[in-house]
């Protein structure tokens, strides 16, 4: 399917047939990313009596129960009620149209090379910063995805909990609310250090103003960045 969007004053002609797939599925019949010890995704049939539900042993159809960690494996989509008691769902802070979005790649630095601040105590651990974020033509614009790099596919195997992932400084969050970014998404496990006393001090202060967070994405080398059109599924 071909569309022609009409966004600033410019017109752009997308075929949908063409779009970049960003998520990392949940296989459950194979590997994937994990952290905090997090069981991979795996389904177990169905047992009551005796009834199985698996053709292979013997059952009349095939039934499954799932069991999915959903952000410990896999891309997933966040919003405040992932910090908070909230009335509202994941739907109603998830657009269903396209867009408009920016793509940009970071090499995170150590945390005591940096001026910057983070709401626990660090010292060398890698982090994305506010000053990598301003080096970057971004203009006023909803939805942001982060590449960190070097970026290659092990990001789609990777064990979290051995390969110490970087993640944002507070005044990166703040950089981004000020830009006016509702809708992040990064190939992280987390925007904040994975223990942070449990605080989750960056996803409180994104939410603040922004509507979701995506996490453990995989963004491909091929895929420029730059400006273009997202759907969050």
């Amino acid at each position: 399917m071909k569309l022609e969007i009409n966004y600033n004053n410019k017109k752009y002609a997308l075929n949908l047939n063409n779009g970049v797939d960003l998520s990392i599925p949940n296989k459950f019949l194979g590997r994937g990313p994990t952290f905090f010890n997090a069981e991979y995704p795996h389904t177990n049939p169905v047992k009551s009596d005796n009834f199985i539900g698996d053709i292979r042993k013997g059952g009349s159809c095939n039934a499954s129960i799932a069991t999915i960690d959903i952000h410990c494996s896999g891309t997933h989509t966040e919003f405040v009620g992932h910090v908070e008691d909230s009335d509202y769902s994941i739907t109603d802070k998830c657009p269903l149209e396209l867009i408009p979005t920016y793509l940009i790649s970071i090499l995170p630095q150590p945390f005591n090379s940096t001026n910057e601040t983070y709401h626990c105590s660090l010292s060398s651990e890698l982090v994305l910063t506010k000053e990598s974020i301003e080096k970057k033509t971004i203009k006023e614009i909803e939805a942001l995805i982060i590449r960190t790099l070097p970026n290659d596919r092990s990001k789609r195997l990777r064990n979290y909990d051995i390969d110490t992932p970087p993640f944002f400084t507070n005044d990166a969050i703040e950089i981004l609310q000020y830009i006016g970014i509702k809708h992040l998404l990064v190939d992280l496990p987390s925007i904040d250090k994975l223990d942070d006393e449990g605080q989750l001090g960056n996803h409180r202060k994104f939410f603040k103003n922004g509507e979701t967070i995506s996490e453990l994405l995989y963004i491909p080398n091929n895929l420029k960045d730059g400006f273009g059109f997202l759907q969050i599924q």
